[in-house]
Protein backbone atom coordinates (compact mmCIF):
# COMPACT_ATOMS: atom_id res chain seq x y z
CA UNK A 1 0.00 0.00 0.00
CA UNK A 2 3.12 2.30 -0.03
CA UNK A 3 1.91 4.38 -3.07
CA UNK A 4 -1.52 4.40 -1.66
CA UNK A 5 -0.50 5.75 1.06
CA UNK A 6 2.04 8.24 -0.29
CA UNK A 7 -0.53 10.15 -1.95
CA UNK A 8 -2.83 10.13 1.14
CA UNK A 9 -0.08 11.53 2.67
CA UNK A 10 0.41 14.77 0.08
CA UNK A 11 -2.83 15.42 0.85
CA UNK A 12 -2.78 15.98 4.83
CA UNK A 13 1.09 17.69 4.42
CA UNK A 14 -1.10 19.79 1.97
CA UNK A 15 -3.90 20.57 4.57
CA UNK A 16 -1.40 20.74 7.40
CA UNK A 17 1.24 23.23 6.26
CA UNK A 18 0.67 26.50 5.25
CA UNK A 19 -2.48 28.05 4.01
CA UNK A 20 -5.11 31.05 4.32
CA UNK A 21 -8.47 30.30 1.48
CA UNK A 22 -11.68 28.87 1.68
CA UNK A 23 -12.78 25.95 -0.03
CA UNK A 24 -15.64 25.97 -2.34
CA UNK A 25 -19.33 24.26 -1.32
CA UNK A 26 -19.65 20.58 -1.14
CA UNK A 27 -20.42 18.30 -3.87
CA UNK A 28 -23.72 15.46 -4.36
CA UNK A 29 -22.49 13.58 -1.47
CA UNK A 30 -25.48 11.28 -2.26
CA UNK A 31 -24.14 10.36 -5.50
CA UNK A 32 -20.52 9.56 -4.42
CA UNK A 33 -22.34 7.40 -1.47
CA UNK A 34 -23.80 5.53 -4.43
CA UNK A 35 -20.49 4.08 -5.62
CA UNK A 36 -19.18 3.03 -2.50
CA UNK A 37 -20.14 -0.84 -1.42
CA UNK A 38 -22.70 -1.28 0.14
CA UNK A 39 -20.63 -4.02 2.96
CA UNK A 40 -18.07 -0.97 3.82
CA UNK A 41 -17.34 -1.67 7.45
CA UNK A 42 -16.21 1.65 8.61
CA UNK A 43 -16.52 5.04 6.12
CA UNK A 44 -15.30 8.23 6.65
CA UNK A 45 -17.22 11.18 4.97
CA UNK A 46 -15.99 14.71 5.06
CA UNK A 47 -19.33 16.40 3.89
CA UNK A 48 -18.00 20.31 3.73
CA UNK A 49 -14.70 21.22 3.17
CA UNK A 50 -15.31 24.70 2.72
CA UNK A 51 -16.63 25.27 6.53
CA UNK A 52 -14.10 22.81 8.05
CA UNK A 53 -11.16 24.59 6.89
CA UNK A 54 -12.35 27.87 7.36
CA UNK A 55 -13.63 27.18 11.54
CA UNK A 56 -9.72 25.34 11.42
CA UNK A 57 -8.27 28.80 10.01
CA UNK A 58 -9.64 30.99 13.17
CA UNK A 59 -9.30 28.13 15.48
CA UNK A 60 -6.98 28.58 18.34
CA UNK A 61 -5.48 25.08 18.14
CA UNK A 62 -4.04 25.29 14.72
CA UNK A 63 -1.59 28.29 15.96
CA UNK A 64 -0.95 25.90 18.51
CA UNK A 65 -0.25 22.70 16.66
CA UNK A 66 1.98 24.54 14.06
CA UNK A 67 3.97 26.36 16.51
CA UNK A 68 4.53 23.02 18.46
CA UNK A 69 8.16 21.78 18.76
CA UNK A 70 6.80 18.13 18.42
CA UNK A 71 4.53 18.87 15.16
CA UNK A 72 7.59 20.68 13.61
CA UNK A 73 10.00 18.09 14.03
CA UNK A 74 7.20 15.71 12.68
CA UNK A 75 7.29 17.92 9.84
CA UNK A 76 11.15 17.69 9.52
CA UNK A 77 10.63 13.89 8.77
CA UNK A 78 11.67 12.69 4.91
CA UNK A 79 8.88 11.45 4.02
CA UNK A 80 6.41 14.29 4.93
CA UNK A 81 9.56 17.03 3.14
CA UNK A 82 9.61 15.00 0.05
CA UNK A 83 5.97 15.47 -0.22
CA UNK A 84 5.77 19.40 0.84
CA UNK A 85 8.44 19.66 -1.77
CA UNK A 86 5.99 17.91 -4.37
CA UNK A 87 3.19 19.80 -4.01
CA UNK A 88 5.16 22.92 -4.29
CA UNK A 89 6.14 21.69 -7.13
CA UNK A 90 2.37 21.19 -8.95
CA UNK A 91 1.75 24.64 -7.48
CA UNK A 92 4.15 26.00 -10.05
CA UNK A 93 3.42 24.01 -12.30
CA UNK A 94 -0.58 25.27 -11.72
CA UNK A 95 0.46 28.70 -10.82
CA UNK A 96 -2.15 27.92 -8.32
CA UNK A 97 -1.47 28.41 -4.07
CA UNK A 98 -1.76 25.10 -2.15
CA UNK A 99 -5.23 26.08 -0.43
CA UNK A 100 -6.78 27.32 -3.65
CA UNK A 101 -5.73 23.70 -5.21
CA UNK A 102 -7.17 22.08 -2.90
CA UNK A 103 -10.11 24.28 -2.69
CA UNK A 104 -10.69 23.11 -5.97
CA UNK A 105 -9.56 19.43 -6.34
CA UNK A 106 -11.36 18.35 -2.92
CA UNK A 107 -13.92 21.49 -2.73
CA UNK A 108 -16.32 18.60 -3.59
CA UNK A 109 -15.94 16.35 -0.17
CA UNK A 110 -13.55 13.52 0.68
CA UNK A 111 -15.04 9.92 1.38
CA UNK A 112 -12.50 6.78 2.78
CA UNK A 113 -14.17 3.43 3.18
CA UNK A 114 -12.53 0.31 4.66
CA UNK A 115 -14.42 -3.16 3.46
CA UNK A 116 -13.90 -6.31 5.28
CA UNK A 117 -11.29 -8.39 3.30
CA UNK A 118 -8.91 -5.91 3.79
CA UNK A 119 -9.74 -3.49 0.96
CA UNK A 120 -9.49 0.64 1.09
CA UNK A 121 -11.56 2.96 -1.11
CA UNK A 122 -10.60 6.78 -1.18
CA UNK A 123 -13.24 9.16 -3.85
CA UNK A 124 -12.03 12.69 -3.74
CA UNK A 125 -14.51 14.90 -5.31
CA UNK A 126 -12.94 17.91 -7.43
CA UNK A 127 -14.94 21.08 -7.93
CA UNK A 128 -12.75 21.46 -11.48
CA UNK A 129 -12.16 18.40 -13.26
CA UNK A 130 -9.99 19.93 -15.35
CA UNK A 131 -7.56 20.83 -13.00
CA UNK A 132 -7.91 17.49 -11.79
CA UNK A 133 -7.23 15.99 -14.99
CA UNK A 134 -4.18 18.81 -15.50
CA UNK A 135 -2.32 17.77 -12.02
CA UNK A 136 -2.82 13.75 -12.89
CA UNK A 137 -0.82 14.69 -15.69
CA UNK A 138 1.72 16.43 -14.83
CA UNK A 139 2.34 14.00 -11.58
CA UNK A 140 2.20 11.23 -14.23
CA UNK A 141 5.12 12.91 -16.31
CA UNK A 142 7.08 13.46 -12.89
CA UNK A 143 6.90 9.71 -12.06
CA UNK A 144 7.88 9.08 -15.59
CA UNK A 145 10.97 11.72 -15.15
CA UNK A 146 11.71 10.44 -12.13
CA UNK A 147 12.47 6.33 -13.29
CA UNK A 148 14.25 7.96 -15.97
CA UNK A 149 16.84 9.64 -13.89
CA UNK A 150 17.32 6.70 -11.82
CA UNK A 151 17.86 4.61 -14.59
CA UNK A 152 14.62 2.28 -13.49
CA UNK A 153 12.32 1.24 -15.29
CA UNK A 154 8.72 3.37 -16.01
CA UNK A 155 6.65 2.53 -12.83
CA UNK A 156 3.71 4.27 -13.94
CA UNK A 157 1.47 1.56 -15.85
CA UNK A 158 -2.25 2.10 -16.96
CA UNK A 159 -5.25 -0.08 -18.23
CA UNK A 160 -8.34 0.86 -20.03
CA UNK A 161 -11.85 -1.12 -18.21
CA UNK A 162 -15.30 -0.45 -19.76
CA UNK A 163 -14.01 3.29 -21.42
CA UNK A 164 -12.13 4.39 -17.69
CA UNK A 165 -8.00 4.58 -17.91
CA UNK A 166 -6.70 2.98 -14.26
CA UNK A 167 -3.21 4.15 -13.66
CA UNK A 168 -1.15 3.22 -11.11
CA UNK A 169 2.38 4.70 -9.62
CA UNK A 170 3.82 1.29 -8.58
CA UNK A 171 3.07 -0.85 -5.87
CA UNK A 172 -0.79 -1.67 -4.69
CA UNK A 173 -2.23 1.39 -5.45
CA UNK A 174 -4.69 1.47 -8.51
CA UNK A 175 -6.34 4.62 -9.35
CA UNK A 176 -8.48 6.53 -11.81
CA UNK A 177 -10.58 9.83 -12.66
CA UNK A 178 -14.30 9.52 -13.49
CA UNK A 179 -16.03 12.62 -13.98
CA UNK A 180 -14.96 14.91 -11.48
CA UNK A 181 -13.74 12.47 -8.73
CA UNK A 182 -10.90 10.77 -8.01
CA UNK A 183 -10.80 7.51 -7.28
CA UNK A 184 -8.17 5.66 -5.48
CA UNK A 185 -8.02 2.14 -4.19
CA UNK A 186 -5.31 -0.98 -2.88
CA UNK A 187 -7.62 -4.10 -4.95
CA UNK A 188 -7.83 -4.22 -9.01
CA UNK A 189 -11.21 -5.77 -8.53
CA UNK A 190 -12.50 -3.38 -6.62
CA UNK A 191 -11.81 -0.69 -8.66
CA UNK A 192 -13.74 -2.85 -11.16
CA UNK A 193 -16.45 -3.39 -9.29
CA UNK A 194 -16.76 0.86 -8.90
CA UNK A 195 -16.48 0.99 -12.68
CA UNK A 196 -19.01 -1.18 -13.02
CA UNK A 197 -21.62 0.29 -10.38
CA UNK A 198 -21.39 3.76 -12.20
CA UNK A 199 -21.08 2.50 -15.86
CA UNK A 200 -24.11 0.51 -15.23
CA UNK A 201 -26.04 3.35 -12.87
CA UNK A 202 -26.36 0.25 -10.16
CA UNK A 203 -27.91 0.56 -6.96
CA UNK A 204 -27.52 -1.30 -3.66
CA UNK A 205 -24.40 1.17 -2.55
CA UNK A 206 -23.60 2.69 0.74
CA UNK A 207 -25.98 5.13 0.18
CA UNK A 208 -28.97 2.51 -0.28
CA UNK A 209 -27.61 1.00 3.00
CA UNK A 210 -30.43 1.11 5.83
CA UNK A 211 -27.80 1.55 8.46
CA UNK A 212 -25.70 4.24 6.89
CA UNK A 213 -28.82 5.82 6.24
CA UNK A 214 -30.19 6.37 10.01
CA UNK A 215 -26.47 7.30 10.48
CA UNK A 216 -25.95 9.62 8.39
CA UNK A 217 -29.49 11.44 9.55
CA UNK A 218 -28.47 11.27 13.23
CA UNK A 219 -25.30 12.97 12.53
CA UNK A 220 -26.59 15.57 9.62
CA UNK A 221 -25.69 18.42 11.30
CA UNK A 222 -21.70 17.92 11.47
CA UNK A 223 -18.91 17.98 8.55
CA UNK A 224 -17.05 15.32 9.85
CA UNK A 225 -18.61 11.80 9.90
CA UNK A 226 -17.05 8.06 10.83
CA UNK A 227 -19.88 5.43 10.28
CA UNK A 228 -18.94 1.87 11.65
CA UNK A 229 -21.19 -1.29 10.92
CA UNK A 230 -21.41 -2.96 14.19
CA UNK A 231 -22.22 -6.00 13.10
CA UNK A 232 -20.40 -6.82 10.84
CA UNK A 233 -17.22 -5.77 12.77
CA UNK A 234 -18.66 -7.85 15.89
CA UNK A 235 -18.11 -11.01 13.57
CA UNK A 236 -14.19 -10.49 13.75
CA UNK A 237 -12.61 -12.37 16.15
CA UNK A 238 -10.37 -9.68 17.66
CA UNK A 239 -12.94 -7.41 17.73
CA UNK A 240 -15.42 -9.90 19.91
CA UNK A 241 -12.69 -10.82 22.06
CA UNK A 242 -12.17 -7.13 22.77
CA UNK A 243 -15.66 -6.33 23.81
CA UNK A 244 -15.66 -9.08 26.07
CA UNK A 245 -12.56 -7.95 27.93
CA UNK A 246 -14.61 -4.83 28.06
CA UNK A 247 -16.49 -6.47 30.99
CA UNK A 248 -15.04 -5.30 34.21
CA UNK A 249 -17.15 -3.37 36.90
CA UNK A 250 -15.89 0.34 36.57
CA UNK A 251 -16.36 0.26 32.73
CA UNK A 252 -19.89 -1.52 33.33
CA UNK A 253 -21.08 1.07 35.88
CA UNK A 254 -19.76 3.90 33.79
CA UNK A 255 -20.61 3.12 30.72
CA UNK A 256 -23.04 0.49 30.71
CA UNK A 257 -24.89 1.40 27.82
CA UNK A 258 -22.02 2.41 25.80
CA UNK A 259 -20.73 -0.67 26.33
CA UNK A 260 -23.68 -2.68 25.80
CA UNK A 261 -24.81 -0.65 22.46
CA UNK A 262 -21.34 -2.02 21.26
CA UNK A 263 -22.37 -5.41 21.50
CA UNK A 264 -25.67 -5.29 20.42
CA UNK A 265 -26.45 -2.26 17.79
CA UNK A 266 -26.59 -2.73 14.62
CA UNK A 267 -24.47 0.85 13.50
CA UNK A 268 -22.52 3.90 15.13
CA UNK A 269 -21.72 7.22 14.08
CA UNK A 270 -19.42 10.05 14.92
CA UNK A 271 -20.12 13.39 14.01
CA UNK A 272 -17.56 16.42 14.47
CA UNK A 273 -18.25 19.96 13.76
CA UNK A 274 -16.45 23.45 14.33
CA UNK A 275 -17.78 26.28 15.88
CA UNK A 276 -15.48 29.08 16.20
CA UNK A 277 -13.89 28.21 19.16
CA UNK A 278 -16.09 25.32 19.89
CA UNK A 279 -15.96 21.53 18.91
CA UNK A 280 -19.20 19.15 18.94
CA UNK A 281 -19.36 16.13 18.18
CA UNK A 282 -22.04 13.12 18.59
CA UNK A 283 -21.86 9.58 19.24
CA UNK A 284 -24.48 7.69 18.43
CA UNK A 285 -25.64 3.59 18.11
CA UNK A 286 -28.21 2.47 16.19
CA UNK A 287 -31.84 1.15 17.70
CA UNK A 288 -31.17 -1.91 19.90
CA UNK A 289 -34.39 -4.28 19.95
CA UNK A 290 -34.26 -5.11 22.85
CA UNK A 291 -32.19 -3.84 26.13
CA UNK A 292 -30.88 -6.39 28.70
CA UNK A 293 -32.51 -6.43 31.68
CA UNK A 294 -29.00 -6.41 33.13
CA UNK A 295 -29.39 -2.62 31.84
CA UNK A 296 -32.01 -1.31 33.97
CA UNK A 297 -29.91 0.38 36.57
CA UNK A 298 -28.08 2.94 33.77
CA UNK A 299 -31.43 3.48 31.77
CA UNK A 300 -34.07 5.90 33.01
CA UNK A 301 -37.51 6.72 32.38
CA UNK A 302 -38.63 9.51 29.90
CA UNK A 303 -39.49 11.86 32.54
CA UNK A 304 -36.28 11.19 35.25
CA UNK A 305 -33.14 11.36 34.61
CA UNK A 306 -30.09 13.35 36.27
CA UNK A 307 -29.71 15.87 38.71
CA UNK A 308 -27.62 18.67 37.97
CA UNK A 309 -23.88 18.71 38.42
CA UNK A 310 -22.06 20.33 41.39
CA UNK A 311 -20.37 23.38 40.97
CA UNK A 312 -17.76 24.67 43.51
CA UNK A 313 -14.98 26.73 43.21
CA UNK A 314 -11.75 25.17 41.79
CA UNK A 315 -13.97 22.72 40.10
CA UNK A 316 -11.35 20.09 38.22
CA UNK A 317 -14.57 17.31 37.02
CA UNK A 318 -18.13 17.97 38.03
CA UNK A 319 -20.40 14.81 36.92
CA UNK A 320 -23.80 13.77 37.56
CA UNK A 321 -25.21 10.03 37.20
CA UNK A 322 -27.87 8.17 36.91
CA UNK A 323 -27.54 4.72 38.13
CA UNK A 324 -29.09 2.51 40.14
CA UNK A 325 -26.63 1.22 42.10
CA UNK A 326 -28.91 -1.69 44.21
CA UNK A 327 -30.45 -3.09 41.02
CA UNK A 328 -26.27 -3.04 39.54
CA UNK A 329 -25.41 -5.05 42.85
CA UNK A 330 -27.65 -7.28 42.72
CA UNK A 331 -26.83 -8.48 39.10
CA UNK A 332 -23.23 -8.70 40.06
CA UNK A 333 -23.17 -12.51 38.73
CA UNK A 334 -24.73 -11.49 35.14
CA UNK A 335 -22.82 -8.90 34.66
CA UNK A 336 -19.61 -10.32 35.40
CA UNK A 337 -19.92 -14.24 35.32
CA UNK A 338 -16.05 -14.34 36.70
CA UNK A 339 -15.71 -13.11 39.75
CA UNK A 340 -12.43 -11.34 40.55
CA UNK A 341 -10.67 -11.22 43.96
CA UNK A 342 -10.95 -7.80 43.69
CA UNK A 343 -14.82 -8.12 44.26
CA UNK A 344 -14.69 -10.87 46.70
CA UNK A 345 -12.85 -7.89 48.80
CA UNK A 346 -14.97 -5.48 48.78
CA UNK A 347 -17.78 -7.88 49.36
CA UNK A 348 -15.94 -8.76 52.81
CA UNK A 349 -14.96 -5.10 53.37
CA UNK A 350 -18.52 -4.27 52.85
CA UNK A 351 -19.57 -7.25 55.43
CA UNK A 352 -17.21 -5.79 58.03
CA UNK A 353 -18.29 -2.30 57.68
CA UNK A 354 -21.84 -2.69 57.82
CA UNK A 355 -21.53 -5.19 60.43
CA UNK A 356 -23.11 -8.29 58.55
CA UNK A 357 -26.01 -6.44 56.89
CA UNK A 358 -26.84 -7.38 53.36
CA UNK A 359 -25.19 -4.94 51.42
CA UNK A 360 -28.32 -4.78 48.47
CA UNK A 361 -31.17 -4.86 50.22
CA UNK A 362 -30.26 -3.00 52.95
CA UNK A 363 -27.42 -0.85 52.53
CA UNK A 364 -27.44 -0.10 48.28
CA UNK A 365 -31.29 -0.41 47.94
CA UNK A 366 -31.73 2.55 50.76
CA UNK A 367 -29.81 4.89 47.89
CA UNK A 368 -31.57 7.18 45.14
CA UNK A 369 -30.56 5.86 41.66
CA UNK A 370 -28.77 9.91 41.36
CA UNK A 371 -25.00 9.83 42.00
CA UNK A 372 -22.97 13.11 41.60
CA UNK A 373 -19.23 13.13 41.68
CA UNK A 374 -16.83 16.70 42.24
CA UNK A 375 -13.38 16.68 41.58
CA UNK A 376 -11.48 19.93 43.36
CA UNK A 377 -8.14 21.63 43.85
CA UNK A 378 -7.58 21.26 47.82
CA UNK A 379 -7.28 25.01 49.58
CA UNK A 380 -5.02 23.78 52.88
CA UNK A 381 -5.30 26.14 56.49
CA UNK A 382 -2.18 27.52 57.51
CA UNK A 383 -1.55 25.60 60.16
CA UNK A 384 -1.53 22.53 58.36
CA UNK A 385 0.67 23.83 55.36
CA UNK A 386 0.84 22.82 51.45
CA UNK A 387 1.88 19.35 50.48
CA UNK A 388 4.77 18.54 48.29
CA UNK A 389 2.29 16.94 46.40
CA UNK A 390 -0.74 18.75 45.86
CA UNK A 391 -3.81 16.08 45.08
CA UNK A 392 -7.26 17.12 44.26
CA UNK A 393 -10.14 16.54 46.56
CA UNK A 394 -13.11 14.16 45.15
CA UNK A 395 -16.09 13.30 46.84
CA UNK A 396 -19.22 11.26 46.11
CA UNK A 397 -22.95 12.39 46.13
CA UNK A 398 -25.51 10.27 46.93
CA UNK A 399 -29.26 10.69 47.70
CA UNK A 400 -30.81 8.64 50.29
CA UNK A 401 -34.18 7.36 50.34
CA UNK A 402 -34.72 7.61 54.72
CA UNK A 403 -32.22 9.45 55.81
CA UNK A 404 -33.47 8.95 59.29
CA UNK A 405 -33.02 5.18 59.29
CA UNK A 406 -29.47 5.51 56.76
CA UNK A 407 -27.50 8.13 58.35
CA UNK A 408 -26.60 6.01 61.36
CA UNK A 409 -25.74 2.54 59.19
CA UNK A 410 -23.63 5.15 57.37
CA UNK A 411 -21.88 6.59 59.95
CA UNK A 412 -21.02 3.62 61.71
CA UNK A 413 -19.22 2.06 58.22
CA UNK A 414 -17.84 5.36 58.06
CA UNK A 415 -16.09 5.19 61.40
CA UNK A 416 -14.95 1.21 61.11
CA UNK A 417 -13.53 2.28 57.79
CA UNK A 418 -11.71 4.95 59.46
CA UNK A 419 -10.68 3.13 62.47
CA UNK A 420 -9.38 0.47 60.18
CA UNK A 421 -7.26 2.81 58.29
CA UNK A 422 -5.54 3.78 61.58
CA UNK A 423 -4.85 0.22 62.32
CA UNK A 424 -3.13 -0.33 59.36
CA UNK A 425 -1.03 3.04 59.73
CA UNK A 426 -0.20 2.05 63.10
CA UNK A 427 1.44 -1.09 62.24
CA UNK A 428 4.07 0.86 59.67
CA UNK A 429 4.48 3.43 62.64
CA UNK A 430 2.76 6.27 60.83
CA UNK A 431 0.74 8.63 62.28
CA UNK A 432 -3.06 8.32 63.04
CA UNK A 433 -6.43 10.29 62.57
CA UNK A 434 -8.62 12.09 64.82
CA UNK A 435 -12.37 12.09 64.25
CA UNK A 436 -14.54 14.93 65.60
CA UNK A 437 -17.97 16.13 65.30
CA UNK A 438 -17.51 20.31 64.16
CA UNK A 439 -21.05 21.80 62.52
CA UNK A 440 -21.26 23.81 59.22
CA UNK A 441 -24.23 25.93 58.65
CA UNK A 442 -26.30 23.87 61.05
CA UNK A 443 -24.84 20.81 59.61
CA UNK A 444 -23.20 18.82 61.98
CA UNK A 445 -20.68 15.92 60.17
CA UNK A 446 -17.77 13.15 60.51
CA UNK A 447 -14.57 14.50 60.13
CA UNK A 448 -10.89 12.97 60.37
CA UNK A 449 -7.73 14.84 60.39
CA UNK A 450 -4.23 14.31 61.14
CA UNK A 451 -2.50 16.31 63.95
CA UNK A 452 0.01 19.35 61.69
CA UNK A 453 3.47 18.22 61.84
CA UNK A 454 5.14 21.84 64.67
CA UNK A 455 8.51 20.27 63.10
CA UNK A 456 7.80 19.92 59.42
CA UNK A 457 8.14 21.89 56.21
CA UNK A 458 4.86 23.72 55.64
CA UNK A 459 5.92 24.57 51.94
CA UNK A 460 6.46 20.89 51.39
CA UNK A 461 4.20 18.96 53.71
CA UNK A 462 3.86 15.14 54.01
CA UNK A 463 1.28 13.78 51.39
CA UNK A 464 -1.14 12.88 53.82
CA UNK A 465 -2.28 16.37 54.52
CA UNK A 466 -4.21 16.07 51.41
CA UNK A 467 -6.61 13.79 53.07
CA UNK A 468 -9.02 15.01 55.78
CA UNK A 469 -11.77 12.47 55.06
CA UNK A 470 -15.72 13.86 55.91
CA UNK A 471 -18.65 12.08 55.99
CA UNK A 472 -21.86 15.09 55.83
CA UNK A 473 -25.73 14.52 55.75
CA UNK A 474 -28.09 17.40 54.39
CA UNK A 475 -31.45 16.28 54.58
CA UNK A 476 -31.93 13.56 51.84
CA UNK A 477 -27.67 14.26 50.54
CA UNK A 478 -25.10 11.88 51.52
CA UNK A 479 -21.97 13.54 50.70
CA UNK A 480 -18.39 11.09 51.16
CA UNK A 481 -15.68 13.54 50.70
CA UNK A 482 -11.60 13.38 50.80
CA UNK A 483 -11.67 16.81 51.83
CA UNK A 484 -13.11 19.25 54.56
CA UNK A 485 -12.81 22.04 52.57
CA UNK A 486 -14.50 20.29 49.81
CA UNK A 487 -17.22 18.91 52.08
CA UNK A 488 -18.15 22.24 53.17
CA UNK A 489 -18.26 23.69 49.33
CA UNK A 490 -20.96 21.25 48.69
CA UNK A 491 -22.87 21.91 51.29
CA UNK A 492 -23.05 25.39 50.05
CA UNK A 493 -23.61 24.37 46.48
CA UNK A 494 -26.31 22.09 47.69
CA UNK A 495 -27.98 24.94 49.88
CA UNK A 496 -28.03 27.20 46.71
CA UNK A 497 -29.38 24.24 44.54
CA UNK A 498 -32.41 24.04 46.55
CA UNK A 499 -33.11 27.56 47.11
CA UNK A 500 -32.88 27.58 43.04
CA UNK A 501 -35.67 24.30 43.16
CA UNK A 502 -33.55 23.07 40.26
CA UNK A 503 -35.31 19.11 39.05
CA UNK A 504 -34.06 16.25 36.68
CA UNK A 505 -32.86 16.71 33.40
CA UNK A 506 -35.13 14.04 31.55
CA UNK A 507 -33.87 11.00 29.80
CA UNK A 508 -30.24 12.07 30.38
CA UNK A 509 -28.00 9.73 32.02
CA UNK A 510 -24.73 11.06 32.41
CA UNK A 511 -23.66 14.63 32.20
CA UNK A 512 -19.83 15.15 33.03
CA UNK A 513 -17.72 18.76 32.67
CA UNK A 514 -14.29 19.03 32.84
CA UNK A 515 -12.65 22.44 33.04
CA UNK A 516 -8.80 22.29 32.07
CA UNK A 517 -7.91 25.05 33.07
CA UNK A 518 -7.87 23.47 36.56
CA UNK A 519 -6.13 21.00 34.83
CA UNK A 520 -3.37 23.04 33.92
CA UNK A 521 -3.06 24.59 37.24
CA UNK A 522 -2.89 21.00 39.16
CA UNK A 523 0.19 19.58 37.09
CA UNK A 524 1.81 23.58 37.05
CA UNK A 525 1.56 22.98 41.16
CA UNK A 526 3.36 19.32 40.73
CA UNK A 527 5.75 20.36 38.31
CA UNK A 528 8.34 18.93 40.17
CA UNK A 529 7.23 16.05 41.08
CA UNK A 530 5.92 15.18 37.54
CA UNK A 531 9.33 16.18 36.42
CA UNK A 532 11.35 13.49 38.38
CA UNK A 533 8.70 10.69 37.74
CA UNK A 534 9.45 11.13 34.35
CA UNK A 535 13.18 10.73 34.80
CA UNK A 536 12.62 8.08 37.22
CA UNK A 537 10.29 5.75 34.86
CA UNK A 538 11.40 6.92 31.27
CA UNK A 539 15.34 7.53 32.33
CA UNK A 540 15.12 10.75 30.53
CA UNK A 541 17.15 13.46 30.98
CA UNK A 542 15.74 16.79 33.43
CA UNK A 543 15.86 18.79 30.27
CA UNK A 544 13.98 16.09 28.32
CA UNK A 545 11.85 16.05 31.33
CA UNK A 546 11.20 19.25 31.12
CA UNK A 547 10.14 19.52 27.12
CA UNK A 548 7.26 16.45 27.73
CA UNK A 549 5.80 18.04 30.28
CA UNK A 550 6.23 21.61 28.68
CA UNK A 551 4.47 20.20 25.28
CA UNK A 552 1.67 18.67 27.37
CA UNK A 553 0.71 21.63 28.96
CA UNK A 554 0.69 23.40 25.82
CA UNK A 555 -1.68 21.29 24.63
CA UNK A 556 -3.96 21.46 27.93
CA UNK A 557 -4.13 25.19 27.96
CA UNK A 558 -5.81 25.15 24.79
CA UNK A 559 -8.84 23.39 26.43
CA UNK A 560 -10.87 25.12 28.22
CA UNK A 561 -13.83 23.09 29.08
CA UNK A 562 -15.79 19.52 28.16
CA UNK A 563 -19.44 19.01 28.52
CA UNK A 564 -20.52 15.40 28.03
CA UNK A 565 -24.20 14.60 27.95
CA UNK A 566 -25.53 10.40 27.54
CA UNK A 567 -28.74 9.73 27.24
CA UNK A 568 -31.10 6.92 25.84
CA UNK A 569 -33.81 7.58 22.93
CA UNK A 570 -35.59 5.75 20.87
CA UNK A 571 -33.65 2.56 21.95
CA UNK A 572 -30.27 4.12 21.11
CA UNK A 573 -27.54 5.43 23.18
CA UNK A 574 -26.47 8.66 22.47
CA UNK A 575 -23.38 10.85 23.58
CA UNK A 576 -23.05 14.66 22.88
CA UNK A 577 -20.17 16.78 23.47
CA UNK A 578 -18.81 20.52 23.18
CA UNK A 579 -15.32 21.11 23.86
CA UNK A 580 -14.55 24.98 24.40
CA UNK A 581 -10.96 25.64 23.17
CA UNK A 582 -9.37 28.77 24.43
CA UNK A 583 -8.16 31.75 22.32
CA UNK A 584 -4.12 32.74 22.19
Amino acid sequence: MRGLKSLLLTSVVALLIGGRHGWCPAGDIQSTTAWIPQNAVATLVLKNPTSLIEQWEKSPLRQTVESNPGFRAALANPGLKQADALVGLVEVHTKKDRWTLLKQLLGGGLFVAALPRGEVLVIAEAQDGQLLRDVHEFLLGLAKLDAENKGQPDRVKSADYRGVTAWTFGGDEIHAIVENRLILTNKPDLMKQIIDRIQDSRGGGLRDNPKFAAAAKATADHNLVLYLDLETLRALPNVAKGLEQGRQPLPILLLAGTVTALQKAPWLAVGLSIDGNRVKGTLQTGEVAEWPSTLSFAVTSPEDGVLPPIHVPGTVLTASFYRNLRDFYAQKNELFPERTSGLIFFENMMGIFFTGRNFTEEVLAELEPYVRVVVAAQRYAPEVGTPAVQLPAVAVVFRMKNPEKFQPVVEEGFQKALGLINFVRGQDAKPGMILDRPVYKGVKYTLAYFNPDPEGDKEHADIRFNFSPVLACRDRDLILSTAEPLAKDILDALAAQEAAVQSVQKAVTTQLEVLGTQIVRLLELNKEALIAQNMAEKGHSREKAEQELSQLLTVLKLLNELRVTESFRDRSNRWDFQLELTRP
